[in-house]
């Protein structure tokens, strides 16, 4: 398992900043919205399978192409505490290139009335086989 870690502070109250990356549109901008560089010109559809859009146990999945090979995976999350942190993994068996099972963390921090500070880690597990997956 290796774990990746960075922290930023952000000109902004800690409930709003909460607010933005609980939603996992925008969390996945990267994956979802257009084309984008990471996803090297693919995109992946996001369906909100839970009832509730965030909070204990909301689902989501992933699904669609990229290089033309099928990328397909749910998270669900595990940990909320609102304003303050959100843990959500990967569950089943992801269908994924670079990387396999993962759970991400999302923490912020106030610093004052105006400042908070967003820390974002992913541990992550490498894939069993090249085909991901």
């Amino acid at each position: 398992m290796t774990t990746v870690t960075e922290a930023v502070d952000i000109q902004e109250p800690a409930e709003r900043v909460f607010g933005y990356v609980d939603d996992m549109r925008n969390v996945g901008w990267h994956m979802t919205d257009r084309s984008s560089m990471p996803m090297l010109g693919s995109r992946l559809k996001l369906e909100i399978l839970s009832e509730q859009p965030t909070g204990p146990g909301a689902t989501y999945r992933y699904s669609g192409k990229m290089m033309g090979l099928s990328l397909d995976f749910s998270e669900s999350v595990t940990t909320y505490l609102p304003n303050r942190e959100k843990v959500w993994r990967t569950i089943g068996t992801p269908r994924l290139l670079i990387i396999d099972a993962y759970e991400m963390r999302i923490a912020v921090e106030p610093l004052s009335a105006t400042t908070s500070r967003l820390t974002i880690a992913i541990t992550y597990e490498l894939p069993r086989s090249r085909s991901g997956g």
